[in-house]
């Protein structure tokens, strides 16, 4: 099964939208609205969204990180580049080219990187120990990826995690954003 479809196959259990269709895709968007001729409206990442929006970004984005990490994988960091928004209610990773494999050692998956992704690595996007690499292979906890999370939403609220205090989506961040990499979660409750 292509990823894609998958990722849409989570949000579509997650929705009572069943207008997407998950048996098709499409070149530019990964997604059919299975009506022939019509196209999902589809658009890149606001640079600025209302808080509403960033809750459900985060939901479906914790989805699709969840599914990766299933198969083996996890990304090294996100941007809002990397993500799509499909009929204004459904956010899709569109971009893999930062997925790495995920190694088990002592029943803790890590991030396994043999090659750069990109270079250099965008300082807004990326966890700390991500930042501090110097040798490869380099060998990180798989939470590096939702400490990005974190901070991508941040970034597009225009709000500190402090702003968000008492929210449920503050209490998402604040498990994203520990400064420590064991003790960072990608729980959205």
């Amino acid at each position: 099964m292509d990823i894609n479809k998958e990722f849409i196959d989570v949000l579509m259990k997650q929705s009572d939208n069943k207008e997407l269709s998950s048996d098709k895709t499409g070149v530019d968007t990964g997604v059919d609205t299975g009506v022939e001729g019509a196209e999902p409206l589809a658009e890149p990442l606001a640079d600025r969204m209302s808080y509403n929006d960033v809750e459900t970004m985060a939901f479906h984005l914790s989805l699709q990180l969840q599914v990766l990490e299933e198969k083996g994988f996890s990304l090294l960091f996100l941007q809002a580049s990397d993500i799509l928004v499909l009929d204004e209610q459904f956010y899709l990773l569109r971009n893999l080219k930062q997925m790495v494999p995920l190694k088990k050692k002592k029943n803790i998956k890590q991030i396994v990187l043999n090659y750069p992704t990109c270079y250099p690595l965008p300082k807004e996007a990326c966890a700390p120990e991500v930042l501090m690499m110097s040798v490869l292979p380099f060998i990180c906890n798989k939470s590096a990826c939702y400490y990005s999370l974190g901070l991508l939403c941040l970034k597009v609220l225009h709000m500190s995690l402090e702003d968000l205090r008492g929210s449920k989506l503050f209490y998402f961040l604040e498990r994203c954003l520990k400064d420590d990499p064991s003790e960072r979660y990608l729980n959205f409750f």
